[in-house]
């Protein structure tokens, strides 16, 4: 009986639980629906696999001999942890400085110019 009585507060209090108010996310970012590529709900997730994956890397690579493919692991880790990091100042900035972008790296950047150089003649500066 106790233990329902527990489960049924439990259940009230997560019910009234208010949304996160994201303090540390950029506004430009937390205004992004959540249907958008490079929304908090995305990025969050991402940065969590990665994390996981960071993790079990270090397992694996703790274990292994000294080789190709712990070299190979080796820098599957750094590219990682640096991917990890240009989320967490993506979220703080909402400037995206990663080529890739994806739970696994796996879609490339396209760039987009907001506004073009002239040089003294007046032609566009490449």
């Amino acid at each position: 009986m106790e233990d329902e009585e527990q489960l049924d507060k439990m259940a009230k209090v997560r019910a009234a639980k208010k949304p996160p108010k994201y303090k540390n996310i950029h506004p430009d970012v937390k205004d992004l629906p959540d249907d958008t590529t490079l929304s908090v709900k995305n990025v969050k997730e991402w940065e969590h696999h990665n994390k996981d994956r960071v993790k079990a890397l270090k397992y694996k690579i703790r274990r292994m001999e000294k080789g190709k493919e712990k070299s190979l692991l080796e820098r599957e880790l750094q590219n990682r942890e640096v991917y990890i990091m240009n989320i967490a100042r993506y979220l703080e900035t909402s400037t995206w400085l990663d080529l890739f972008y994806g739970k696994d790296q796996e879609h490339k950047t396209k760039w987009k110019t907001m506004a073009y150089a002239y040089d003294s003649e007046g032609y566009m500066k490449t």
